[in-house]
């Protein structure tokens, strides 16, 4: 079992019909979300119990906004189901990899933006890596249900990429492309680094192409979740605009 807090992420997992066993809700929770969450649990048939913050706080934290569900543990799924998956719903698979991402508050904002700019999944590291938790889940705003989460040896999963023929993009300070430059149309991967640690030798020879994002001012690097949304949006306007630059006057 697993624990989702968050309004909109309670909310997400209500409406996807997710196999959700119970609904707790502030007793002095009011408005039109809590409406809203109370009414997709009722349409659902899930219980739901008013209780006192404290016992919110006691299960899920202090970022619980008032309501938590406790739902069924998401299932596992490894790169090539995933793959499959897209195949059968033709849809040009976009993947995210990270060779660490340490922190949940990161993997939540990275599911949310993967989801919002049409990334299927995330794939971390088998080992070390962010759990799915409570506030993985919160910050996802309801992306945790959205956007599959693999955990694979990332050589495994670039080895089914490669399979697949899926372009594989790493992002490095030291890449000779500017990210704006490069075609990230079709069947695409990106692969970053993480918190702390930069693309590894053999990791960055497994990539079909190394993109740098330009820094102008005096820090050196960006969050790994802001420089995943700027990829992800990228490509998203190329696929949409049909072009890797815009017309320029």
């Amino acid at each position: 079992m697993r624990i989702v807090s968050g309004r909109n992420a309670v909310l997400t997992v209500l409406r996807m019909g997710a196999a959700v066993r119970e609904v707790m809700i502030d007793a002095a929770a009011a408005g039109e979300k809590a409406a809203a969450i109370v009414e997709a649990a009722q349409r659902a048939g899930v219980p739901l119990r008013r209780v006192d913050r404290r016992e919110l706080e006691q299960r899920a934290g202090a970022n619980h906004q008032g309501v938590l569900a406790v739902a069924e543990t998401l299932p596992e799924m490894k790169l090539k189901d995933v793959l499959t998956r897209c195949a059968d719903q033709r849809r040009p698979p976009c993947i995210v990899l990270l060779r660490e991402l340490l922190h949940e508050h990161n993997l939540g904002a990275i599911l949310r933006t993967a989801d919002a700019a049409g990334a299927v999944a995330v794939v971390l590291p088998s080992h070390g890596a962010a759990a799915l938790g409570a506030e993985a889940a919160r910050v996802s705003t309801g992306a945790a249900e959205t956007v599959t989460v693999v955990r694979q040896s990332l050589t495994q999963a670039l080895a089914v990429l490669r399979r697949e023929g899926i372009t594989v993009i790493g992002a490095e300070p030291e890449g000779n492309t500017d990210y704006w430059d490069q075609d990230l149309r079709g069947p695409v991967a990106f692969l970053l680094g993480g918190e702390n640690r930069a693309l590894s030798g053999p990791l960055r020879d497994a990539c079909d192409a190394l993109v740098r994002i330009p820094m102008v001012g005096q820090v050196t690097s960006l969050n790994v979740s802001v420089a995943c949304a700027l990829l992800l949006y990228e490509r998203l306007r190329q696929s949409t605009t049909g072009r890797v630059r815009p017309d320029c006057p």
